[in-house]
């Protein structure tokens, strides 16, 4: 029996979290986990590149410890900073020929339009559909096994990031001796967190990480629009340290040992002492006199989140208010955003064994995403641990097409692809523990990328 394995690798400002796991029937059952904290990355930028090469390599050891898996392969994981959200066109013809729509044929309409991209300094990192049409008569969200006779279109959004950015992360994670099949945006992963519900009537995900807050919105099934904001759980951390005049250290483990964002419910009998930075007496403060100074940072977070999602232009959030990532286990986070707001408000917890903290939600939202655009493009079959069937798409063509995307740096742009432009980008994913010939003959769509940002 052979086992399809998806490893994650989610490098973080505050730690590099990897995550092994596998579909199992309409879920993930997650294999092992391995993190490791690290200064080495900044704002999701790799600051240090010794450092994050050296936490990247220890994580994976120690989720390969942790799983058994022999990691060679995995998704990459890119922060929203420095992308921009795109709306994309494209349709291939079928030029009156009946034919039974397949994986191939989704494959090629979505491909072609990263051969639209020839800019410099921007990389398409994420293509995904929001809407396909079956001869622009029917509009279904998954096309296959339906006939066409003339077209199949569909309604894309396009994920873009820095170029730069791109190459030293795919740099640093390929030297630590693995390859990256396929690199997936927050700003996608994130609708794999909400419900069916949510995602439909409208909802924001508020992911506050260490050193970034990140804001996707998602609507009628598909992301709208996602941003960041550069202020998160190190600003609250300082302000801890400054008020209670002790180092950052101490500070860091005072608000995860007494923090509460919600003044209202904080307890004036949880006692807690701090040494002081210019002496060596001890000063005894209690939680709501902490989390006076943590909810005026937290207020400004949130305020901020508002004032993106106007700039935005979005001015209902039907769906409610999501709270993630590492600084959402704080208490009273959830209760101040209900206190700031008419929606609904929760906290996301992946429901997975080993990895029951928000600050996995991004990881084993990105091994959905894989699983998601596999099934979508026919790469794999998973039947619940019974033999797998994989179907290996091998493109034509010697070299990728590339044209210039209109309009690019235009937020929410339109860009028509014409018919019949292809790119020739293989996004096969092959089977961790057994490669096939056809995985070592054709190169994997990443390491196309990878030598086109190289050259």
């Amino acid at each position: 029996m052979e086992e399809h394995y998806y490893v994650a690798i989610d490098i973080g400002s505050a730690s590099v979290k990897v995550v092994v796991g596998e579909k199992f029937h309409n879920g993930i059952n997650v294999i092992g986990t391995g993190q490791t904290f690290t200064d080495g990355i900044r704002r999701g930028v790799i600051d240090d590149f010794d450092v994050a090469q050296h936490a990247i390599k220890d994580t994976i050891k120690k989720a390969q410890i942790a799983s058994g898996v022999d990691i060679k392969e995995v998704f990459l994981k890119m922060p929203i900073i420095h992308t921009e959200i795109h709306d994309v066109t494209n349709e291939i013809s079928f030029n009156g020929e009946s034919t039974e729509i397949h994986g191939e044929h989704i494959e090629e309409v979505l491909e072609n339009i990263r051969g639209k991209n020839t800019a410099s300094d921007i990389e398409i990192i994420g293509v995904y559909p929001k809407l396909f049409r079956v001869d622009d008569i029917h509009e279904v969200s998954d096309p296959k096994n339906m006939v066409a006779t003339q077209s199949l279109a569909v309604d894309a959004g396009v994920i873009t990031t820095n170029r730069s950015l791109l190459i030293n992360t795919l740099k640093c994670v390929e030297s630590c001796g693995v390859e990256v099949l396929d690199v997936y945006s927050d700003a996608y992963n994130y609708k794999h967190i909400l419900t069916p519900t949510e995602v439909e009537l409208g909802a924001c995900v508020i992911d506050i990480g260490d050193q970034l807050t990140q804001v996707a919105f998602y609507e009628r099934g598909t992301l709208v629009d996602a941003d960041s904001i550069p202020v998160a759980g190190a600003h609250i951390t300082a302000d801890i340290a400054q008020a209670l005049n002790t180092s950052y250290d101490k500070a860091e483990k005072i608000k995860e040992q007494y923090g509460h964002a919600f003044f209202d419910l904080a307890s004036e009998q949880d006692v807690f002492h701090v040494v002081q930075n210019d002496s060596n007496e001890e000063v005894a403060f209690n939680q709501k006199e902490l989390s006076d100074f943590i909810e005026a940072r937290v207020e400004e977070i949130f305020q901020e989140v508002f004032d993106l999602l106007q700039d935005m232009g979005i001015d209902k959030i039907n769906g409610g208010f999501v709270i993630t990532g590492g600084s959402a286990n704080m208490l009273g986070m959830k209760e101040l955003l209900m206190d700031m707001v008419n929606e609904k408000v929760r906290v996301h917890v992946p429901v997975q064994m080993g990895i029951r903290k928000p600050e996995f939600s991004s990881s084993i939202a990105m091994i959905s995403s894989g699983i998601n655009f596999d099934e979508l493009l026919d790469y794999v079959t998973i039947n619940n641990h019974e033999t797998h069937a994989e179907e290996v798409h091998v493109e034509q063509g010697s070299k990728p097409k590339q044209n210039r995307l209109d309009g690019f740096f235009k937020r929410k742009s339109q860009v028509n692809v014409e018919p019949g432009e292809t790119v020739i980008v293989d996004n096969d994913r092959q089977n961790h523990s057994d490669e096939s010939a056809a995985h070592e003959e054709q190169p994997s769509m990443m390491k196309k990328i990878m030598k086109s940002l190289f050259e």
